[in-house]
């Protein structure tokens, strides 16, 4: 008895010890997205981050301290490592954070310090990457981008020659992928269904679409593989109704299922379990939430906001990309309370309230993002779309009929890439 009280005691402190933390002297990023969009360890204590600037930082004690090594003056959407020296990154079209600069795909032999640009050998030239997948020194996978087309790229020789593959048969937008070995990979996007994810047997030759969430604005953004049978999927939906999910496969993706994480929330981005039972999720809202029984319950740590990437090192150690860089550790540590989350100046006014025939909405954006501006009913089921895309930053007035709608109580969400903001309304005729 005293053996067993002495094992629960153990497991007990172990678990308490166990935190998620801001690295107090990790990169911070402020501005559009509000977000590291990557990260890449290739052991417990080196590592990588970048942002939409171009930065590229670099930790060789456990993020403890960080070097940022060079600008690359391109919107930086993704990193990977074979090794300590040799490396790959990748941008996307500058004109999504406001600026310009086409989609580059560039190498480091160094470690990060140098880097050389390959997007020449690449014909047609890239539209945008948001995923890579590097399996040795010699094979690296990539897909772009979250906006249409989709395609897949593949290099066998160091990226001195590239496939780019159209996959516009399977998918109208592409974000990530990852490959087990040579020939077997996964690749996650949308379709006209919703979101989707696409299976290859002999390293992107053919694909097949494996499984559909059937939700319009569903569109898949991370993918985790925790070993040869978990997959886990991160869903950046819209649907105020279903609320953020992930899907997940335990049986190497042959049969995927849906869990809910949070009702309500959306813009879910990044997935990462540490074993079969506990794992996080986060997207673009504050915290983190953890499950403790492989995904069927959710419980929200108020730690950093916009997690974005997820990577796990060992059983009890993990890191995310956010805000800032995060780290998960048996190491209880304090949190960094010098972190500044910044809470975007959003505003929407709508008016009359309650209203009969037109709606004024008046909102605020303070930076450029991608922006769904909608009416639901009060179940959360999207009944007007009145604004889905990219849109600059200021102050807007929009006029909407809503005279096809039933008299009732509705809610006006303005959904962005930073933060959500509900009103709720009556409509009476």
């Amino acid at each position: 008895m005293k053996k067993i009280l002495a094992f629960f005691l153990f497991l007990t402190l172990n678990l308490t010890a166990q935190t998620w933390s801001p690295l107090p002297n990790a990169p911070n990023f402020i501005g559009p997205f509000s977000k590291l969009d990557d990260i890449h360890f290739i052991d417990a204590n080196k590592g990588w981050a970048i942002n939409l600037l171009g930065d590229v930082y670099k930790t060789q004690d456990g993020g403890d301290t960080w070097d940022k090594l060079t600008n690359l003056d391109t919107f930086l959407r993704c990193i990977k490592f074979a090794n300590e020296s040799v490396g790959y990154t990748a941008s996307l079209n500058g004109a999504f954070a406001g600026g310009s600069g086409a989609p580059k795909m560039l190498k480091t032999i160094d470690g990060g310090n140098t880097w050389t640009d390959l997007t020449a050998s690449i014909s047609p030239l890239p539209i945008g990457i948001c995923g890579l997948n590097v399996l040795n020194e010699q094979t690296v996978y990539a897909v772009g981008a979250f906006y249409a087309p989709a395609r897949f790229y593949k290099s066998t020789d160091g990226g001195a020659t590239w496939e780019n593959k159209d996959m516009s048969a399977y998918a109208n937008a592409l974000v990530d992928l990852y490959f087990f070995d040579a020939n077997l990979g996964f690749a996650v996007g949308s379709n006209s269904n919703g979101g989707v994810i696409l299976k290859t047997t002999n390293g992107g030759t053919n694909w097949s679409v494996v499984y559909e969430t059937s939700l319009f604005g569903d569109l898949l953004w991370k993918i985790q593989a925790l070993d040869n049978n978990n997959i886990y999927v991160s869903i950046a939906g819209t649907s105020i109704t279903e609320g953020a999910r992930i899907i997940i496969s335990n049986d190497a993706g042959e049969n995927w299922n849906v869990k809910q994480v949070a009702p309500g929330e959306v813009h879910l981005q990044g997935v990462g379990f540490l074993n079969q039972n506990h794992g996080f999720a986060g997207g673009f809202f504050d915290g983190v939430y953890e499950t403790l029984d492989g995904g069927d319950s959710w419980q929200l740590i108020n730690v950093g906001a916009n997690y974005n990437r997820f990577q796990k090192i060992s059983d009890d150690l993990m890191y995310a990309s956010g805000h800032t860089v995060y780290k998960y550790s048996n190491s209880l540590s304090t949190p960094n309370t010098g972190e500044i989350i910044p809470k975007p100046l959003y505003s929407m006014d709508v008016y009359p309230n309650p209203v009969s025939d037109l709606l004024n909405i008046r909102y605020q954006l303070p930076d450029y993002t991608h922006v769904n501006l909608s009416i639901y009913d009060i179940t959360g089921k999207k009944v007007i779309s009145i604004f889905d895309g990219w849109h600059t930053e200021g102050e807007f007035n929009i006029t909407k009929s809503i005279k096809e709608l039933p008299s009732g109580t509705y809610l006006v969400g303005l959904l962005s890439r930073e933060g959500d903001v509900l009103t709720k309304i009556s409509i009476s005729h």
